[in-house]
């Protein structure tokens, strides 16, 4: 039988049903769609999952490392609590390959963080900032800070970072 951590990514991959995806669109899905755990957990599930070599990074997209297609899944799969308490260590096992660039927060789920703690839901605030983003073709995390700034949040300690990763891209 295979671990916990295999089966997650197996139930994901299922319920999209494609075997690539984005960091992005894994965190919206796992957190939004699945209702299995909030955007900060489901980056952690995607941080563990790649450093235990359950799934790679190539580029902007992330797939499984092996056919995870003949793992049985259970139905109406959802992550135990001691696997999320797991995933919120941060202790997955070591990959056996190269040693990992420590990637930067995405900025997006950062800043959405901060709506939360502010009062707004998760509802209003990705919808307001996908919009603002298709309207002005301007990155999702200018586009939260757009958001932010209109809601009354300090958006200060926010712009350097969300600038500097938009000008690197």
């Amino acid at each position: 039988m295979a671990d916990e951590a295999t089966v997650c990514a197996a139930a994901f991959f299922r319920s999209v049903g494609k075997d690539v995806t984005t960091s992005d669109e894994f965190v919206m899905t796992v957190s939004l769609e699945l209702k299995w755990m909030s955007p900060s957990d489901a980056k952690l599930l995607l941080r563990f999952l790649l450093e235990s070599g359950i799934l790679n990074r190539k580029g902007d997209f992330v797939r499984t490392s092996s056919d995870l297609s003949a793992l049985d899944v259970p139905l109406a799969y959802r992550p135990s609590q001691q696997f999320l308490e797991t995933v919120r260590s941060g202790k997955a096992p070591a990959k056996p390959t190269e040693p990992k660039k420590e990637a930067d927060p995405d900025m997006f789920h950062v800043l959405m963080d901060v709506a939360l703690k502010n009062g707004m839901q998760t509802k209003d605030f990705v919808p307001a900032c996908s919009k603002i983003q298709k309207r002005l073709s301007i990155d999702i995390a200018a586009a939260a800070l757009i958001v932010l700034r209109d809601n009354g949040i300090d958006i200060g300690p926010y712009v350097a970072e969300v600038y500097t990763n938009v000008s690197s891209a």
